[in-house]
């Protein structure tokens, strides 16, 4: 799609370089934030499910989305879906605003 035959409004190229700007910003946050989520979280050692059936083996396995780890692995699966969408907002405003 060719923006640069449309003519923006004042106000799209006054506030989109902000945008882009805050875009940047919550990146930056989101890559941190994921950065200390994933140092936080245990290496997945197998996770005691049985490699023929697929059925857990302990009550803490089948309940380990409440746990402190399952808190951290969804956390970070959020965190990761924000910044994608992020990114590809950061992108598409940067495409109209420079045409």
């Amino acid at each position: 799609m060719n923006f640069g035959s449309l003519a923006l409004p004042q106000w799209v190229t006054d506030v989109f370089p902000v945008v882009q700007h805050i875009f940047i910003i919550l990146m930056l946050i989101g890559a941190i934030l994921i950065t200390v989520l994933v140092l936080c979280q245990q290496s997945n050692s197998g996770g005691g499910v049985n490699a023929l059936s697929g059925a857990t083996e302990t009550y803490y396995a089948q309940n380990k989305g409440k746990s402190k780890e399952g808190r951290l692995k969804r956390a970070t699966t959020i965190i990761a879906i924000c910044m994608a969408v992020i990114t590809i907002l950061y992108f598409v405003s940067l495409r109209i605003v420079s045409g």
